[in-house]
Parts: structure tokens; sequence; C-alpha cells
């Protein structure tokens, strides 16, 4: 066993060079890209609508498996074990093929092509107040890319020996730069490199833990008697948190990024087949990192050491040179691959859907996307501040963040894309009433009865939303209010 304050001496010349390569290629291709991706906001966030099947394999697998995917479900095999498997990772796969078959292809084919973001979506499906609502609460999720950048500052700090603010500051400037150049051109051309980089490096991770410990059995045998939940089903949840991270299993339906993805696509099609490829070599890539989580806390889980330090004595341990500087690639293509895509949905958000859509609806294409670059690098700054809340770990964000966006618009996106039924106001009073409830039951409640909140909140707002749409489609029929371009 190392000490974590040992990985600076094993970090080598050799690691470094790996880092800063792959580091100096993004920003390359971000350049590159600056011309085609700042023609129009449609080019600029979605890539005009080209990519093709092989690009969107690794756009929507780097999308789908992003940082958290590696150190959170790590840290989640160290606390929860197989249970995490079985409430999360599988759900999440099972529940995204209908996303990607029916749902994605959808989108796709048969949204008229003026609607390029999620808030756009919602308008087409209902009206300017819930595009203008749900633009500014997708912003708010900026919080879950403070927990992706924290685990790549984090891992920095303890490579460099660099305090972290320096680390912080470093990584968002570099993402931040990328990504204002580039758009989601650049995105969808390195996010091809980094999805083979994270792969190569899981391998890589699981191929060092059979050679250096023997394999699944010996971890199952140190497992068993450290902690022999972790070898079971349930392991430590309770049932309703099991519940709570099957929801927030299926929060993709409404992350605002997947929708982006789908909108770049030739076609539906396309959509099939490539997220059809993706889908299994994620739930892959996803049980190696619980695994290496396991592995991490049956090896190097000694009193008072932190999930997130053990895994990464862990990957020190097992990885000769060049391959740990490859496998922190891996983790610095996951976090850019999520945080790009973001930030250009949160600038997009503020700049497109809000400023020029209520505030200055003659702003021209050229000066939107202007604005939007410069809202990419006020975003990262945000972001990096947002940090402080994940010191103690990420492996509860995407729980609470993807659990509260599922509350809140899982029911009026994939009933209003297929509910004939579907009202503005059965969206409006949904979208309120959830976010009223989350924060009420969370946080003022406590969660009572150990229930957590997105369970709560999706039931209710169910109730609410197709009740509300009842009555209003028995009074006025379908809304008139909906399907207008800007």
């Amino acid at each position: 066993m190392i000490l974590i304050e040992n990985l600076t001496k094993l970090w080598t010349g050799f690691d470094w060079s790996v880092l800063i390569l792959y580091m100096v290629g993004v920003v390359v291709i971000g350049l590159s890209m600056k011309t085609r991706a700042g023609k129009s906001v449609k080019s600029f966030y979605v890539a005009s609508r080209k990519l093709t099947v092989p690009i969107l394999v690794g756009v929507g697998a780097a999308s789908w498996y992003d940082s958290w995917t590696i150190v959170g479900l790590g840290e989640c095999g160290w606390t929860m074990g197989i249970s995490i498997l079985l409430v999360f990772v599988i759900p999440e796969t099972l529940c995204r093929l209908p996303l990607a078959l029916v749902v994605g292809p959808h989108v796709r084919d048969d949204i008229p092509d003026w609607v390029v973001t999620a808030p756009d979506l919602l308008m087409y499906l209902y009206n300017d107040k819930v595009k203008l609502i749900s633009a500014i609460t997708y912003i708010a999720n900026i919080f879950y890319d403070s927990a992706l950048l924290f685990a790549i500052a984090e891992v920095m700090k303890l490579v460099s020996g660099m305090p972290l603010w320096v680390t912080l500051a470093v990584t968002g400037a570099i993402i931040a730069l990328y990504t204002s150049m580039s758009g989601f051109w650049g995105s969808a051309i390195t996010d091809l490199i980094q999805f083979a980089i994270m792969t190569v490096s899981a391998g890589a991770l699981l191929i060092g833990i059979m050679i250096k410990f023997g394999g699944l059995p010996a971890v199952w045998a140190k497992l068993a008697v450290i902690d022999p939940k972790l070898l079971t089903p349930t392991g430590h949840l309770t049932f309703w948190e099991g519940v709570g991270w099957f929801i927030s299993a299926c929060a993709m339906y409404c992350e605002a990024g997947c929708y982006q993805r789908f909108g770049s696509a030739r076609s539906g099609r396309d959509i099939k087949t490539a997220y059809s490829i993706m889908l299994a070599m994620g739930l892959t890539f996803s049980i190696a990192m619980v695994f290496a989580g396991m592995a991490a806390r049956a090896f190097f889980g000694g009193a008072g050491v932190k999930p997130s330090y053990g895994f990464w004595e862990l990957v020190f341990t097992v990885l000769p040179i060049g391959l740990r500087g490859l496998f922190v690639s891996a983790l610095f293509a996951a976090v850019m691959s999520t945080i790009e895509s973001d930030w250009l949905l949160f600038s997009t958000c503020l700049v497109n859907d809000i400023y020029r859509g209520f505030i200055n609806k003659g702003l021209s294409e050229e000066k939107t996307v202007r604005g939007v670059r410069i809202g990419i690098i006020g975003f990262g700054a945000v972001t990096v501040v947002g940090t402080i809340f994940w010191a103690g770990g990420i492996a509860d964000a995407w729980y609470y963040l993807g659990g509260f966006l599922f509350a809140m618009f899982f029911i009026p996106i994939t009933a209003g894309l297929f509910y004939r039924k579907r009202r503005s106001e059965g969206a409006l009073a949904c979208i309120t009433s959830s976010a009223v409830l989350y924060v009420v039951w969370e946080f003022i409640l406590n969660c009572p009865g150990g229930i957590p909140s997105s369970a709560v909140v999706t039931v209710v707002g169910a109730i609410i939303y197709f009740t509300v749409c009842q009555i209003f489609y028995k009074k006025y029929g379908r809304s008139s209010e909906g399907g207008r371009p800007r």
C-alpha cells in the first residue's frame, strides 16, 4: 500500500508528457473548428446537424459517461458495493434504451428544425413561459459540473502538489478556452477521441487489477472480511434510498445535453444505430469503474481514507508509468466531454433563449454566438467557485441533481412528446409545483420517512400535470401556444 502523499513521486515526466499532449491536441482542435463553429447558433450548438454514426457513438458515450462515472461510481463501489449495479448502473442502461430507440429519433426526425435547445423544445411543446422557466432551471445544473471539475482538480493536486485552487483555475480555464472557440463542432470531433482514451484506460485498469491482486475472487474475499454487506444486493441501502438511485438513473430523459446530441445527428436512424452500440460499451465501462472502486476499498480502505484517495492509490499502484498519465487524461476527457457541452448549453440558454428570446429579439446570429462565447467564460468561473460544495466527495452528485432534474422535467418532456392532450397549463403547474415541493420536502421537512424528494415530487407532479391537462383540454382543446418558431 502506498501513501497518498507519495503520488507526486510516482507521477513521472512521461506521464506529464501524455497529459500535456492530450490537452494541447484538444486546444488545437478547438482552434481548427473556430471558423466552422461560429457561423450561426445552429452551427455552434448542434454542429449543423451533420454528425455521422461513428462520431455520434463517441459524442453520446463521452457525454453519458463522465468523470462521475469514473470517480463517482468508483466511490459508490467503495461505499455501496454491488448494490449500486442493481439500483443504478443496470437500470440506467435499460432506461436509456427507449431514449435511444424511440425518443431520440422522434426528436430528430419529427421536431421542426428551428428547435435547437431543450428550452426550444419545451417552447415548441408548450409556450414561452415554459421555455423561460426551463432555461433558468437548466442553468442551475452548473452545480453538477462543479462536482465533475472538482474530481479532476483533486487528482491534479495529488500528482502535482499544487494548491487545489490553482488546479481548479487552470483546469477550468483550459475547458472554457476550448469550448468558447469550437462550440459543438470541436466537441463532436474530440469526443470520439476522448471516448477511445476512456475505454482504453478502463481496460488497462481492469487488467492491472487482475495481474496485481488476482481478479474478482481476491477482491470478493477481502470485502467479505471488511464489510460483507458490500457483496449483497441491497448493501447498506434502505428501500427508499434504492428508489432514489433508480429515479436518478432515469434523469437522462431530462438532460438538455442529451437532446443537443440528438439534434446534431443526420437522422433518427443514425441515432438508433450509434446509441445502441454505445449503450453496450457504456454498461461495460460503468461496471468496470464500480469493480475498481470495490478493489480500492478491499486493498486501500484503511481507517479514515477518503474513497477518492483510495481510488487513486489503486490506479497508481496497478498502472505503470505512461498508463497513469493516460488514465488521468481519460478523466480529463470525461470531464471535458460533459462540461464543455453543459457550459455551451448554459450560455446558449442565457444568451439565445433568455436574452434573445425575451429581451432583445432582434439580436443577430453573429452577436448571439459572440455572447454565447463570453457566457461560457463566465459559467466556467462560476463552476470553479461551486466546487466548494463537493470537498467531501462527489458520489452523491448525480443522486441529488439528477433526481432534481427528473422530478421537474421528466413528465413535461416525455408526456409532451407523445401525449395528445398536452397543455401549457399542465406543464407550468407541474414544473412550478415540483420546484417548490422539492425544496420543501428536501430542505425543510428533511425527507420524512426517508422517502427521497425525487420520488415524492415525481408522483405529485405527474398527478398535477395530467389533471390540469385534462381540465384545460376539455375546455379549450389542444394548446395553440406551442409550436411557434422565434
